[in-house]
């Protein structure tokens, strides 16, 4: 199933594409593993911290508001991050939904390291920030809204891993259709 009409892959001189996209079923199960394990050491730390911690059925209604508003801030954030570091323009990014994941697509290469910072944001301030919160606060709430964001990033840090022993000149490029990019290596020789 492809997020959007396919578009032609960009061209840059010197550079060749090689595709590199991760399984969204193994993106998910990982994160599934991911969430348990954060929320399970979240609580234990939060606990620790505060014992008396609880959540309420107010808490639970919450938390749900929260992790579909989270999602949406989540999307954002990788397109806002993008155009904070390139000065692009919001035309450039698309969002909509793919196998029941939720997606922000750039149309236009950017450096490997724009990608990295790009990618991992949003598991940063939607997930890691409200998680480490949550346990200083002795929040269950604010504890598990990051667990389950930091679940959530997984497939962003996937990505990341493919692209991680790329040289620092490679050009990257978001996959219009799949989970993943195009990483564009110099051509040799030339």
């Amino acid at each position: 199933m492809s997020r959007k009409k396919e578009e032609p892959l960009p061209q840059i001189e010197g550079y060749e594409p090689v595709q590199r996209t991760i399984s969204i079923l193994a993106a998910n199960i990982w994160a599934v593993v991911l969430m348990v394990v954060a929320g399970g050491v979240g609580w234990w730390l939060t606990k620790w911290i505060k014992p008396d911690a609880a959540l309420a059925v107010f808490d639970m209604l919450w938390l749900g508001v929260m992790l579909v508003v989270g999602i949406v801030i989540h999307e954002l954030i990788h397109g806002l991050t993008w155009i904070a570091l390139t000065k692009g323009r919001f035309s450039h990014l698309s969002f909509g939904t793919m196998q029941g994941a939720v997606y922000c697509h750039v149309d236009v290469p950017m450096t490997k390291r724009n990608y990295i910072i790009m990618a991992l944001m949003p598991g940063l301030l939607t997930g890691i920030v409200p998680w480490l919160a949550g346990i200083a606060a002795g929040s269950l709430l604010w504890m598990l809204i990051g667990a389950i964001m930091i679940g959530g990033a997984m497939g962003d840090i996937m990505i990341v891993r493919t692209i991680r022993e790329e040289t620092p000149d490679t050009m990257i490029y978001d996959h219009p259709s799949l989970v993943g990019c195009y990483v564009y290596r110099k051509i040799e020789n030339q």
